[in-house]
């Protein structure tokens, strides 16, 4: 018995009411596909642009794909403009993300000693529980 509005029986779900194609086409490259082509492409850098660049980095060459003149404009924000994101990016591009990176230090107890053999003061850093 098909399915119909108000029934309770029958196959909702079955092959007949699914539809033809489903989803991207076969073949048709996805997302990521289509970036890494694009990145791989040599941008074309205007002369007054890339001696810009060539200033800040004088060994580069000429014809760079896109995904180095990206890298280049993000090492320019993480040196010259303190962006710290700009230079996460970066670290995380060179030696992958940092993992493990616990922030909570609720259960650490520093003690730092302070002087000398005549006077020692000792502070003792505990969390609070509150």
């Amino acid at each position: 018995m098909p399915f119909e509005a108000g029934n309770k029986v029958g196959v909702r779900f079955s092959n007949d009411y699914q539809p033809a194609t489903n989803g991207y086409p076969k073949g048709r490259p996805n997302r990521g596909t289509i970036a890494r082509k694009v990145l791989e492409l040599v941008a074309d850098i205007p002369d007054a642009t890339f001696e810009q660049i060539r200033t800040v980095f004088p060994t580069i060459e000429r014809a760079m794909s896109s995904e180095e003149v990206m890298t280049l404009v993000i090492l320019h924000r993480a040196i010259r403009m303190a962006d710290v994101n700009a230079y996460k990016a970066v670290m995380d591009s060179a030696y992958g993300p940092v993992v493990g990176n616990d922030d909570d230090n609720s259960n650490v107890n520093i003690v730092i000693n302070i002087g000398s053999d005549q006077r020692n003061d000792t502070i003792d850093i505990t969390p609070n529980d509150d």
